[in-house]
């Protein structure tokens, strides 16, 4: 490993807070929304065996190290003037059920995806991540593995933190890729619904959304050169079933 690399921070230097507004809370009484901590996107090299032709060749697996923790949100209350909806019971626990999706795209100004990749399940790269990031205490998920209930809600002061550890994983990312951006799903079960047609409802979901830029050698690449554009961000998009005609 070169110095360079040697001397990246291994901590998690980006922080999501369980944030929610107001309305969100009195539109949705049954919203809950995770603290996330990040660590930068970083690569690692894997031998894979082509199931064809039985070659064994390097493979580029770009990763990000996770944590998560439910936190409280603020008490919504209704007044006279608001509409309550009556809500049918819950058919039982709700699910804590994350998903990365990395979005590559060639110009910062318009964001045209280019790739649209969905994290893979890889044991044997999260077995040398483990290494890597020098994980003792605890194992690192990946996204079947981190599938659980909606974990108990943690204040911020409590002396019991349970954070749930995990990696996300992608390989087949274009590798002169310069600007990109990873979209953490099922980290609240916030949504709205976008439509005036109750036959034909438009859900947006609540997701998180971090951007990063990649000035990086192709030939040469080193995980110095994964940089964080801004802050991760709560948003909503478009709830889609199914990934895009060009993802992969």
């Amino acid at each position: 490993m070169r110095t360079s690399e040697a001397q990246v921070s291994r901590g998690f230097d980006r922080t999501v807070e369980a944030n929610a507004l107001f309305a969100e809370v009195v539109r949705q009484p049954s919203l809950w929304v995770m603290e996330v901590q990040l660590k930068p996107i970083r690569m690692v090299w894997l031998d894979t065996k082509d199931p064809v032709t039985g070659e064994v060749k390097p493979t580029e697996v770009w990763y990000m190290v996770w944590r998560a923790i439910n936190r409280p949100l603020p008490p919504g209350r209704t007044d006279d003037s608001q509409a309550v909806n009556t809500l049918d019971p819950l058919p039982g626990p709700m699910q804590f059920i994350p998903q990365f999706t990395l979005v590559t795209y060639d110009s910062k100004d318009s964001e045209v995806p280019s790739q649209i990749i969905v994290d893979s399940v890889l044991p044997m790269a999260v077995k040398k991540i483990e290494q890597l990031e020098r994980r003792t205490s605890s194992t690192l998920l990946n996204t079947v593995s981190a599938v659980q209930d909606v974990p108990s809600i943690v204040e911020p002061d409590s002396d019991d933190q349970p954070w749930i550890y995990g990696v996300a994983t992608w390989t087949g990312v274009d590798p002169t890729t310069d600007f990109f951006k990873v979209i953490l799903q099922g980290f609240s079960n916030g949504y709205e619904n976008r439509s005036d047609d109750p036959e034909n409802p438009e859900l947006w979901r609540k997701v998180i959304i971090q951007e990063f830029y990649r000035p990086g050698d192709e030939f040469d690449p080193s995980i110095v050169e994964f940089q964080y554009v801004g802050q991760p961000m709560w948003t909503y998009q478009p709830d889609s079933k199914q990934p895009a005609a060009n993802a992969q």
